[in-house]
């Protein structure tokens, strides 16, 4: 494991303690860095509004971020805000098909095959 992925582990543990302070000064430096994980779990947390106010068009910028870094589970994080819609991003069934399929392309399925098409 390398220092990126202990800290990114550290992080996400942070986050699922409800321990948002920590893992946000985890993951603030890292995404500066554009470590795509830190930039997918700080994306998640804008996009939940978890340990920061919430932030749809925020969350999409960190998120696109973290994809074009080569994370899989942040395409499919997008599939998910364009799929329900959230404050200042409108729902769009074809963008979240696309970020969906993307997601499945880069490794990250979540579900059965038939989801994704």
């Amino acid at each position: 494991m390398d220092t990126h992925e202990k800290e990114l582990v550290e992080a996400s543990d942070a986050i699922s303690n409800r321990e948002f302070g920590k893992a946000l000064r985890i993951l603030q430096p890292l995404a500066e860095r554009e470590v795509a994980g830190a930039l997918g779990l700080l994306g998640v947390m804008y996009q939940l509004g978890e340990g920061v106010e919430l932030n749809a068009l925020k969350a999409v910028e960190l998120l696109t971020r973290a994809m074009e870094l080569g994370d899989g589970t942040s395409a499919h994080n997008l599939g998910t805000i364009y799929g329900m819609g959230l404050p200042g991003v409108a729902q769009d069934p074809e963008k979240s098909k696309l970020y969906y399929r993307k997601a499945k392309e880069m490794g990250a399925q979540f579900a059965p095959d038939a989801f994704y098409k």
